[in-house]
């Protein structure tokens, strides 16, 4: 349930119940109606997560790539940004949960001019991560509500979409690497070639000695295919929500590294798409590629 904290003199929390979620949302995902246009309500977001005390990674214009792929697409765009806070407790217990963090959030505008915000629940990284204890992903749900309320300029959010379906048993994919994260890390941005591209890399464990034990090596990479991203976008668009694609690279509790990203069938199934599209396979096609060149287990 997603809930949004209302002030209260006692200084404890007070919360709405929020409305039920409709139906037909992909699994696990808040689909909330924004009262600003486009435009203002991506501000509104960025802001709210550096008040948070976050910072914004990036912010994807998925419009402006389908162009250059001869797609044209309503306007819409992914921030992605949030606080060591909220995402260290989950990397603590699974750092593999960096598949999903920092937090994205998908502002689109429909063909009528409404504006939404879509995101996922706390709940939802913490099941496709693994993370059976609530209270280690609370704080991140705090912080969501936080940030998608005031972009939304709302007061209360609507319910997360059910859970059906979510499971951590292969939503990612996962290879061993040879070599160690930086040079792992290295490999991958070295072998993102066009048409593809690399959208950020994100150092996860930067700062986490300042919320507790510090995290092993960790790194994110965010690579985007808008060719193939584009149509499935517009077939679903809330599948904006999971592109650009994520690699997450890091040092595990023995000393391997690891490399995985998101399953992109299971993205695909997630939004309705089907999975032997052209696009989706394409698109596991290139992950599969890029995190066997990483590991060294591909020729380059």
């Amino acid at each position: 349930m997603s809930l949004v904290p209302a002030a209260c003199g006692t200084g404890d929390s007070v919360y709405d119940l929020a409305p039920p979620a409709r139906p037909g949302r992909p699994a696990g995902t808040v689909l909330v109606a924004s009262g600003a246009d486009l435009a203002a309500t991506v501000t509104r977001v960025q802001d709210a997560i550096t008040k948070a005390g976050g910072t914004v990674t990036v912010v994807v214009d998925h419009a402006a790539d389908a162009k250059t792929a001869g797609v044209d697409l309503p306007p819409s765009r992914l921030v992605i940004g949030g606080s060591a806070t909220a995402q260290d407790p989950l990397l603590r217990v699974n750092q593999g949960a960096g598949a999903n963090l920092p937090t994205r959030y998908l502002v689109r505008q429909a063909a009528g001019g409404a504006v939404t915000i879509t995101y996922d629940s706390s709940d939802y990284v913490a099941a496709v991560s693994g993370i059976g204890n609530p209270g280690v992903s609370r704080v991140l749900q705090t912080e969501i509500d936080t940030v998608a309320a005031a972009g939304a300029g709302v007061t209360v959010l609507p319910m997360a979409a059910p859970l059906v379906g979510v499971t951590p048993t292969g939503y990612l994919v996962t290879t061993a690497g040879r070599s160690a994260v930086a040079a792992t890390v290295t490999r991958i941005t070295a072998n993102v070639d066009g048409p593809s591209k690399l959208v950020a890399t994100i150092d996860l464990a930067a700062g986490s000695a300042t919320t507790g034990p510090a995290l092993r090596d960790t790194t994110e990479l965010l690579v985007s295919t808008p060719a193939a991203e584009a149509p499935l976008i517009a077939a679903a668009p809330s599948f904006g929500l999971e592109m650009p694609m994520r690699f997450v690279v890091w040092d595990d509790d023995k000393g391997v590294t690891q490399i995985a990203y998101p399953d992109v069938k299971v993205l695909a199934a997630r939004h309705g798409l089907p999975v032997a599209d052209p696009n989706v396979v394409r698109l596991a096609a290139d992950a599969d590629r890029l995190a066997k060149l990483a590991a060294g287990s591909a020729a380059q």
